[in-house]
């Protein structure tokens, strides 16, 4: 290949005109691969060899001309640049690309891995990235940067949907020409981002004819007679994550409502005799619902409503679901009578097909129709005298009775549905003659109990006399007058039916019982009965546990332990097992039994960490590793009160402190009002004054010692100074009396100066040169 260059000109003759051309290039590649021809009157580069551009891309020539004379001609610069050919495809530096996002990767211009492609040609650099992808159905999430490389999220990720996305990237020159593939792999990591779904079945016998498995509320309905233990359906929580997040999955019951009994049903997940952590790796998702007690719709076991919540994974996601659990009534209560005995009296002339008396007895069934009781009388010699209600109980005279009969009946109470539910009981009827009759009282003692501090009045019983005669014949009631007036008894009894009535509030802190007598007054036959009543005022939680307000139980109080002494010991002993009682607390209840009991306890339950706090409130430091003082403790006092236990209105502040750092504890007690605090025990306290006066004496001593060291180092200062004045005063006198100091050196070149002309090398400086008073003398003179 030749290429035509400019040629150069000579103004000389034929003899004198351009001989040649040359490169002056001090290069061997440019002769290598360029060639200069001349032909005629033309100058041609000629291409040699084949050019790389990849290699070099450009080459600047220098040329001149030499005539046949020798002489040369200015300098021809000739710039070549290699044109490029698309000769090269792209090449990515991985054969493949592969990385990890999590599936809550949000949407945004960060990127998440970056593919890089590099061309080898010349100028043609520019490469241009495109995601070749198999999934045009679906929304695909990934774009690429066209320019850089960089892919991005564009799209939700859910890795239940799709956990791995496989494409390719083709990465392209401008011109499209040539290009090259790379795969592609991004796998999803999966993250607790689905809630667990909770699926309840339960067994067709149990199940509500109207239930559905998908509604928010699912109903099931038991009969009480269900044993305890029966299975009685399953749940399965299922879940869309991965498999390694359902292995964290639990299950429980969340709520039981109402609380007054404990929850009928409980989980049972299967495993048995397994270690707790075991369980917890295993994470079981089927669970079985059963019965766990024997259920009683008559205590209150007619309706449940069970919330259970399914929760796993980091962070924790839940869902709930909702269990309707209604027991239904069976017919499994006996018939009980009220009384194990009725009495009832009579007079003789009452006449045929009178109303004796009713007897009841109740079935504790729900349902209407498992309650319904029949009654009926037990054959004996008397059933021709009286005859009983069936339905309702009440027994009729059919016979006159004769003055002073008295005779028993049993009188039985069936379950209408089932016979063999019973109950019975002994009535006894008496006749008696209006004229000897007196009326008496049903129970020779009647108890009544109430609770303190009651809102005043209200009503706490009644009392009641049989008169004997008519009833239309009124009896009225009267507190017995003893030892206290009724008006100073807080009591009111009604003169008409009985009824007690508490007039004024009760505090059995004041008095905790109550006892008096009735009368009845037969207005008729001016005849009295008396009964006696006793009235216990039980104990309510209305006191509040009050510390004691000695100089030793102070709101506030310091400490001071010998903390050095007490780590020492610790390294012959363990360090949790020196216990150092701190202080005693007293705190007092005005209520009694369990709602005057007293227990203590920290605010703060980091102080447990180094602290017991025992019932009696004893303090006790048991573990010194770590612990740093000051320390301060906050105690206050709860009594075991019922229903609710009540805490202390006021706490009581401890400052543990050390005794050899008494400015750190912030006291500003005085110390001679702080010989109540305690330290080890007495003992002990004596040792740590010991070592701390030690310690103060120890101090004093050292600085003395200082300050007497400094003292003399001074003295010596001063004296050496004196001396010091003294000798340079008689060096003074002796130099102006024209005398030598003993001491003062002698050098030859200023006696030199002073006499003749000396040479230096005849000066002997050496000491063995020296005179009979010691100093140096000359050795020889030349003058």
């Amino acid at each position: 290949y030749r290429v035509q260059l400019p040629i150069a000109y000579d103004h000389d003759s034929i003899e004198y005109n351009i001989d040649y051309y040359k490169f002056i290039n001090d290069n061997h590649l440019i002769n290598e691969l360029f060639q200069l021809e001349k032909f005629h009157d033309e100058l041609r580069l000629k291409l040699l060899k084949q050019l790389d551009c990849e290699k070099i891309n450009s080459y600047q020539l220098q040329i001149i001309a030499v005539d046949k004379g020798g002489l040369q001609s200015n300098v021809l610069h000739v710039n070549i640049t290699i044109d490029d050919l698309n000769e090269f495809q792209p090449r990515f530096k991985q054969r493949l690309y592969h990385t990890h996002i999590p599936e809550n990767t949000p949407i945004s211009n960060t990127s998440i891995l970056n593919v890089i492609a590099t061309d080898d040609d010349c100028y043609d650099k520019i490469i241009h990235y495109s995601i070749l992808r198999d999934m045009s159905n679906e929304i695909f999430p990934f774009e690429i940067d066209k320019y850089t490389g960089s892919i991005y999220v564009t799209h939700e990720l859910d890795y239940e949907k799709l956990s791995t996305y496989r494409f390719r990237v083709k990465a392209s020159n401008l011109d499209q020409v040539t290009s090259s593939i790379v795969p592609v792999l991004i796998d999803i990591i999966d993250i607790n981002d689905n809630e667990p779904l909770i699926q309840i079945n339960i067994l067709n016998e149990y199940k509500s004819i109207n239930s559905d498995e998908d509604n928010e509320e699912f109903i099931i309905n038991i009969n009480e007679n269900i044993h305890s233990g029966q299975v009685i359906g399953t749940i399965i929580i299922r879940d869309n994550d991965s498999i390694m997040m359902n292995r964290k999955l639990s299950l429980n019951i969340l709520s039981c409502w109402p609380t007054k009994n404990s929850c009928p049903i409980e989980l049972d997940s299967g495993i048995r005799n397994t270690d707790e952590n075991e369980k917890h790796i295993i994470g079981t998702t089927n669970y079985l619902i059963r019965t766990s007690r024997q259920l009683d719709t008559e205590i209150g076991d007619d309706q449940y409503t069970i919330i259970f919540e399914a929760n796993y994974g980091d962070p924790s996601l839940s869902s709930q679901r909702r269990l309707l659990f209604i027991v239904h009534d069976q017919n499994d209560c006996i018939p009980k009578f009220t009384q194990a005995d009725y009495q009832f009296r009579l007079s003789e002339s009452t006449p045929i097909g009178f109303s004796i008396g009713h007897i009841q007895a109740i079935d504790q069934d729900l349902s209407p129709n498992f309650h319904r009781t029949q009654y009926k009388i037990i054959d004996n010699e008397n059933n021709h005298i009286i005859e009983i209600n069936p339905n309702n109980g009440s027994i009729y005279l059919i016979k006159k009775l004769s003055a002073g009969m008295t005779f028993n009946i049993t009188v039985i109470a069936m379950d209408q549905h089932n016979h063999s539910l019973y109950d019975q009981t002994n009535v006894q009827i008496s006749s008696y003659d209006e004229d000897t009759c007196l009326p008496t009282f049903r129970q020779t003692l009647y108890i009544f109990n109430t609770t303190e501090h009651r809102l005043a009045p209200y009503e706490i019983g009644q009392v009641s006399a049989d008169s004997c005669l008519s009833s239309s014949i009124p009896i009225s009631y009267h507190i017995v007058k003893k030892d206290k007036t009724p008006s100073t008894l807080p009591f009111f009894i009604d003169t008409r039916n009985g009824v007690i009535t508490v007039t004024r509030e009760l505090d059995r802190e004041k008095q905790s019982l109550y006892k008096f007598s009735i009368d009845s007054f037969n207005h008729k036959t001016h005849q009295t009965s008396q009964t006696n009543i006793q009235i216990n005022i039980l104990d309510e939680n209305d006191h509040y546990p009050v510390f004691d307000n000695s100089i030793k139980n102070a709101r506030e109080q310091y400490v001071y332990i010998n903390k050095t002494l007490s780590s020492k010991t610790s390294h012959e002993k363990n360090p949790t097992t020196n216990n150092i009682l701190i202080a005693r607390v007293y705190a007092t209840d005005e209520d009694e039994d369990s709602n005057g009991l007293i227990n203590y306890y920290f605010t703060n339950n980091d102080n447990y960490a180094y602290f017991h706090l025992y019932s009696n409130g004893s303090i006790v430091l048991y573990n010194q590793r770590n612990l740093q003082l000051p320390y301060r403790l906050e105690i206050y006092a709860r009594d075991q009160g019922n229903p609710v236990p009540l805490n202390s209105r006021e706490s009581i502040v401890i400052y543990v402190c050390d005794a050899l750092k008494r400015h750190e504890c912030p006291s500003d007690e005085p110390v001679e009002n702080q010989q109540w605090l305690l330290s080890y025990n007495n003992k002990n306290q004596i040792k740590t004054d010991r070592l701390t006066t030690n310690f103060y004496l120890g101090s004093i001593f050292i600085m003395i010692s200082i300050l007497l060291f400094i003292v003399i180092i001074i003295v010596c200062i001063v004296w050496n100074l004196i001396i010091k004045g003294q000798l340079r005063g008689k060096h003074d006198q002796m130099h102006n009396n024209g005398l030598k100091s003993p001491t003062e050196s002698y050098n030859c070149r200023m006696e030199a100066r002073k006499n003749l002309i000396v040479s230096d090398s005849l000066c002997e400086s050496s000491p063995t040169m020296t005179s009979i008073d010691g100093n140096h003398r000359l050795k020889s003179v030349a003058v």
